[in-house]
């Protein structure tokens, strides 16, 4: 499908339901609540649109019920910020692509240095 259609069909779909790291990071900035099935998704910031539940037909009934059809939690899809966009602005990339252009692309870039004492360092400076 390619990301540009798939992000494209985003604007359109009613909820994402699986356990896609999609429904984590991509669904919030369109205001697209996600049922994310199952603890794959564990330990990962959230945003308010994604609803957990665990890998049982009832609580995945439930929680696509509550996706579509709970007046206040799709009165508050508005306002979702999402945590992998914190400038809510959606202008990501554009930042990025500028912290690249900025970025010297010289030999240096692939040498790999230390910012903290090796164990051999510490060892020295402690005896």
């Amino acid at each position: 499908m390619g990301s540009r259609c798939y992000l494209g069909l985003m604007r359109h779909v009613a909820v994402v339901i699986g356990n896609s790291s999609s429904g984590v990071i991509e669904a919030p900035s369109f205001g697209v609540p996600t049922v994310n099935i199952g603890d794959r998704q564990k330990g990962r910031s959230k945003a308010q649109s994604q609803i957990d539940v665990r890998c049982r037909t009832g609580e995945i009934v439930n929680g696509v019920k509550k996706a579509l059809f709970d007046e206040q939690f799709r009165r508050g899809l508005k306002s979702v910020s999402n945590p992998y966009d914190p400038y809510g602005d959606g202008k990501v990339s554009e930042r990025i692509v500028g912290v690249l252009k900025n970025v010297p692309l010289d030999r240096k870039m692939l040498e790999k240095s230390l910012d903290f004492p090796c164990p051999e360092e510490v060892k020295y400076f402690h005896e």
